[in-house]
């Protein structure tokens, strides 16, 4: 996978340096179960998928890897604690505690494309979709929930064969927005408004837009790799650097 060494698209006076791994999904997972903890190990079990297990598994053991390096620590000695906010079980959004508290982690995948986000003291979220056209062109069905007015109008202003890819564009921007709150798909995506495909990625604003009721979001985008577009939101930050690196680079080096 070539990937530039390193992007920074945003530099402000408020700027927060986020890094970002882009990685394949391990093609033998097995072989990383031990890096796992207990719970970890437990919801391995529960997947009867091998590019399920993969996903999750490259997914755990890159951001221990990430963790590990920014945190100064072996990857061994990074713990991840997962809690869902909904219903108190292990499959939530995992935060690093003990060496590795007061660092952020978000992590996506898609097919077979894995990413994970980190950051220090600012929460982030990160989303990665791999981008299929529809068989017909227009705006497929599934983002009829998804966009508010504003957005759709300026997707039915597009050549309809660019419209499903401007949709999926919107999705992972909001998607890596809903991440940094929390809030996940808990919120419904129609209640916030990004900025259009082809402008610079932003929150626009959100249905219930009383001052102070949301927190700063600075929104990137990502390099297109292997078909799937992606988005990185940071909270409590104006604009955001991104450092770039690769994942296979990163286990290769962290995990001899």
């Amino acid at each position: 996978m070539s990937l530039p060494a390193r992007a920074l698209p945003f530099v402000g006076a408020r700027a927060v340096t986020c890094h970002v791994w882009l990685s394949r999904r391990l093609s033998c997972p097995e072989r990383y179960l031990g890096l796992l903890d207990d719970a970890e190990q437990s919801r391995a079990a529960e997947f009867l998928r091998e590019q399920e297990l993969g996903l999750f598994v490259t997914g755990r053991v890159l951001a221990r890897a990430a963790l590990g390096l920014l945190a100064g620590i072996p990857a061994s000695d990074v713990a991840l604690h997962t809690r869902c906010p909904g219903c108190g079980g292990s499959h939530g959004k995992p935060t690093p505690v003990g060496a590795a508290a007061g660092w952020e982690l978000s992590i996506s995948h898609s097919v077979s494309l894995v990413a994970v986000a980190v950051t220090h003291g600012h929460p982030l979220g990160v989303d990665v979709e791999r981008y299929v056209a529809p068989a017909e062109p227009g705006i497929p069905v599934e983002y009829e929930m998804v966009l508010t007015p504003a957005e759709r109008s300026a997707v039915e202003s597009l050549a309809s064969d660019r419209q499903a890819g401007a949709c999926l564009t919107l999705w992972t921007r909001k998607e890596a927005v809903l991440k940094a709150t929390g809030e996940g798909l808990n919120r419904p995506m129609d209640s916030l408004t990004v900025s259009a495909a082809g402008q610079a990625p932003a929150v626009v604003g959100w249905a219930d837009d009383e001052p102070g009721a949301h927190p700063r979001i600075a929104l990137v985008e990502l390099p297109r790799v292997d078909g799937c577009l992606g988005a990185l939101a940071v909270q409590g930050a104006d604009t955001a650097a991104l450092i770039l690196g690769s994942g296979a680079d990163m286990l290769a080096e962290r995990m001899r």
